[in-house]
């Protein structure tokens, strides 16, 4: 009876394994169906990026949080200062880099009126 199962099993996953590989082989009829596939797919790849490169951010203020927090002792005001100093710093890091249209980073060049209000 296991044997049986195991069968049943694997000719449920051969299937599924079959419809996806027929859905993939779909070939499109016209430039502008591949056209449309192509964007749809950067369009996913940009918000899986976006959405990775956010978490990489919160998981690196999160790890100076909780570094923070483990540390023994007491913490002083000036100790909670340099931790909002290192957030800070870390963000305003991210922030003041820019990607051109060749997908590499580059600093954004403050404006005077920036320069001036800082």
């Amino acid at each position: 009876m296991d044997t049986e199962n195991k069968n049943v099993e694997l000719d449920e996953q051969m299937t599924l394994f079959e419809d996806e590989v027929a859905e993939h082989e779909k070939q499109p009829e016209t430039n502008d169906e591949l056209k449309d596939a192509i964007e749809e797919t950067l369009s996913k790849i940009r918000r899986q990026s976006m959405l990775l490169g956010f978490q990489v951010a919160c998981q690196s203020v999160l790890d100076k949080i909780t570094v923070f927090e483990r540390k023994p002792g007491s913490k002083s005001n000036n100790d909670h200062k340099r931790l909002i100093k290192e957030i800070k710093q870390f963000v305003e890091t991210g922030l003041s880099r820019k990607v051109n249209a060749d997908g590499e980073t580059e600093p954004i060049e403050k404006s005077e009126e920036e320069t001036a209000q800082n």
